[in-house]
């Protein structure tokens, strides 16, 4: 899996360690407004520079990544490092350190379609989308859009890896905060959604 994946970690800690180079996450929120527009807020952030950097050198996208796709990335980023901390709450020591994650992982023969996150547990594995949407109104929608996104890739990858579990699941979220402001009624809904992904994990692929 390492070879088709953007980043590769062996453990949820080296993901951490991952983070804590990009040295920005203490000043990261999921905020509103178009991801072009909170792009250029961070153009010339030196994490921006290093993660454009990252995307050309492993030629995963056909063209230089956008800055809108770098803040997509950066707000799924901040949710699973969440996820890790509630898993880590849940887990032994032994099984939590024995996740592995694949970030931007290319599915074979599939014409570069990329998942954005593989969370690896043994025999097991969840197929994780992720995208954050503006209001309420728009969970549903986006939530089938991508569920049936991910129910494709798998099919796709159960061609090579049939040997394997295969879990998919769509995490939808919405923005938190307007400017400076919290806005708690999302907070509170991703932080729900959030709880609900690892009680998933947990039942169906860390078992």
């Amino acid at each position: 899996m390492k070879e088709d994946s953007l980043l590769y970690f062996e453990s949820p800690n080296e993901l951490r360690e991952f983070v804590k180079e990009l040295d920005m996450y203490k000043k990261w929120s999921i905020n509103e407004g178009l991801m072009n527009n909170r792009g250029k807020l961070i153009e010339g952030k030196v994490y921006t520079v290093e993660l454009r950097t990252l995307f050309r050198e492993k030629k995963f996208f056909r063209k230089n990544v956008s800055l809108a796709e770098i803040v997509s990335w950066l707000d799924g980023l901040s949710l699973i490092q969440r996820v890790l901390e509630k898993l880590e709450n849940r887990l032994s020591a032994d099984v939590f350190n024995s996740l592995e994650i694949s970030v931007e992982y290319m599915i074979k023969m599939s014409k570069r379609m990329r998942i954005d996150y593989l969370i690896l547990y043994r025999n097991n594995i969840l197929l994780l989308e992720l995208r954050t949407v503006s209001n309420f109104n728009k969970l549903r929608a986006t939530w089938e859009k991508k569920f049936h996104e991910l129910l494709v890739y798998k099919e796709l990858m159960n061609n090579y890896l049939a040997h394997k579990d295969l879990k998919v699941y769509a995490l939808i979220s919405l923005y938190e905060y307007a400017g400076k402001q919290k806005v708690y009624r999302h907070i509170e809904n991703n932080e729900k959604q959030l709880d609900y992904l690892t009680d998933y994990l947990i039942k169906y692929t860390i078992v």
